[in-house]
């Protein structure tokens, strides 16, 4: 702390200076009051020595016996008459002539006393000079004039003055250590005061003013501590509103990001990031070009603009809101990103699955419409030609029963309605049971049906769900398999459950399809020819049931090429 700056240093000054100033003052005063208090004391005694010389004198003594008189009194004696002649004096004095001047000389015969300080030759000093009248039967017939030295009386001033100031000495060293102390008690508080709003300033609030008076010091002392709790209080909100609103930031599926008014980033959370990797350069946030022109737009406009843009094979809603003080000033823009790629496909899926489920009950349909016409109105004669369209007309009343029932159960399964009945049963003879009603497939298209199935005990599972879903698999892999290929079933456990994954030797599903192929009526190659090609419904079935045995489905391209379907199924399900 620099002592010219310090409050102790400057209270110390301005009570030393006060002090010093003070007693300046006070000393002259009493000076100037002793000194006339003293010459007034002495003015008096002089006139009472010079009224009882002119007693005596009245009384008849000889005036030549003044210099005997003189003795006993502290002054210089003079007798005058009537026209201001010396007729006798104390024999020290050399007066010739007239002792005082004309004006005093008049004064003293019209019988007044009077008194004066003046340089005096005979006596080479300054001298204190009393002169009163002589009256007899009511006539002034002369005077008596008294000299007293005013070295004595200046002596005398001049010993009060050392002592006022000697006292005054003491009292400014004295005050001045008690200003000293003073003002360090003074200034005690103010610096605790300075420090604890430092510890505030610095984010620490728990350092309190320990204060306890009741004056003006003590009030901002409390004042200053209710302000810390105040804005410990308020900061702790602060902090956390900040983490409940970064905490939804990260947990929203959407991006976010905040733009100031010179269209720079200011905050973007990690979904944000994610959906447009170009966000973030060298560890820092920048402004992706692609959505840039949206952004100036939003500024220049002040108006909501919401647009969907395709960012690496996603399609993203952009939402821009402009940020406007109460005011109406722009303060910046506030961007909400929504990857609506999954919308948009179970868009197309909807479409696809308005026009599957027509295609499916049209073409059944117009099979069953034209072969039953073509019976009623006689026109087949032969009866195996007759016995084929009825064949026919059977095959598509089961595609049709077929497509009925698997919609009604994934209803019922969406629905929760679904009864799973469940036993443990040995998912090796399961295995080995669907496989054998796939032989004659299997031998027709020359498909070679692998099966490696490990020792597992017997689990509890609903037998029929999980062999439809092995027979959906296993159907969908022998179909996608060229001629002459393999279809390996394999089925293993470990602690926490069983595993039975089917592999194809197809030519797999892209990458980008794999997420959509669950989806009701989806199917990867929409030109297949109805007949190779299922209701696309088997694996949204799979999927459901797997679920409700508390497991789990997923699908992988192999590296060595072909598709692997697997699903999990944990021992207590």
């Amino acid at each position: 702390m620099i002592p010219r700056k310090s409050i102790v240093t400057k209270l110390w000054i301005y009570m030393t200076v006060l002090t010093v100033v003070a007693l300046l003052i006070s000393g002259l005063v009493l000076s100037n009051i002793f000194e006339d208090f003293y010459f007034n004391m002495r003015k008096n005694e002089m006139i009472n020595e010079g009224q009882q010389l002119i007693s005596l004198i009245l009384g008849g003594i000889n005036p030549s016996e003044l210099l005997d008189i003189s003795k006993f009194i502290n002054a210089y004696s003079v007798i005058i008459d009537r026209q201001g002649l010396i007729q006798a004096s104390s024999n020290v004095l050399k007066f010739e002539g007239v002792a005082i001047g004309p004006k005093e000389l008049r004064e003293v015969l019209n019988g007044n006393i009077v008194v004066s300080k003046s340089f005096v030759s005979q006596f080479d000093a300054n001298m204190l000079t009393v002169a009163l009248p002589i009256r007899t039967e009511g006539n002034v017939i002369g005077g008596v004039i008294l000299f007293s030295p005013m070295s004595s009386i200046e002596s005398t001033i001049w010993q009060i003055r050392y002592l006022v100031l000697s006292v005054a000495g003491a009292s400014v060293l004295v005050l001045t250590a008690l200003s000293l102390v003073l003002s360090k008690t003074i200034s005690k508080p103010l610096i605790q005061m300075k420090k604890v709003a430092e510890e505030i300033a610095r984010g620490e609030f728990g350092t309190k003013v320990k204060v306890k008076s009741q004056d003006e010091v003590g009030t901002l002392a409390n004042a200053i501590n209710y302000m810390s709790e105040a804005l410990n209080k308020n900061i702790n909100m602060l902090d956390q509103e900040k983490r409940q609103l970064q905490n939804i930031l990260l947990s929203m599926t959407d991006g976010v990001i905040t733009f100031d008014a010179e269209n720079r980033v200011i905050m973007a959370n990690p979904q944000a990031v994610e959906m447009i990797p170009d966000l973030k350069q060298n560890g820092e946030l920048k402004v992706p070009k692609i959505i840039e022109p949206i952004v100036k737009k939003a500024m220049k406009c002040s108006e909501f603009i919401s647009e969907e843009l395709e960012i690496d094979g996603k399609v993203v809603a952009v939402k821009m809101t402009p940020l406007l003080s109460d005011d109406g000033v722009l303060q910046g823009v506030l961007a909400v990103l929504q990857d609506i790629t999954r919308e948009r496909k179970q868009e197309d899926l909807r479409k696809e699955f308005l026009s599957d489920v027509s295609h499916e009950l049209r073409t059944p349909l117009t099979y069953l419409q034209g072969y039953t016409e073509a019976l009623i109105d006689g026109i087949v004669k032969d009866s195996d030609e007759h016995d084929r369209y009825l064949n026919i007309i059977l095959e598509e009343t089961l595609r049709l029963r077929r497509l009925v029932d698997e919609l009604l159960e994934l209803s019922h399964m969406e629905a929760g309605h679904l009864n799973i009945q469940k036993d443990y049963v040995s998912i090796k003879e399961l295995v080995e049971q669907v496989c054998k009603k796939f032989l004659p497939i299997c031998e027709e298209k020359n498909i070679n049906l692998k099966i490696e199935i490990e020792n597992i005990p017997p689990i509890l599972i609903d037998e029929d769900k999980i062999e439809q879903v092995m027979i959906n698999l296993i159907d969908n892999a022998i179909r996608y398999s060229p001629s002459g290929q393999d279809v390996l079933i394999k089925a293993g456990a470990d602690e926490t459950g069983v595993t039975i994954s089917v592999r194809d030797s197809g030519s797999g599903i892209p990458d980008s399809e794999l997420p959509f192929i669950w989806e009701r009526f989806y199917k990867v190659d929409k030109s297949r020819a109805r007949k190779d090609s299922g209701t696309g419904l088997g694996l949204a079935i799979a999927k459901r049931i797997i679920e409700l045995h508390n497991g789990k489905i997923w699908v992988k391209n192999c590296a060595e090429g072909g598709t692997e379907f697997s699903f999990f199924i944990p021992w207590d399900t």
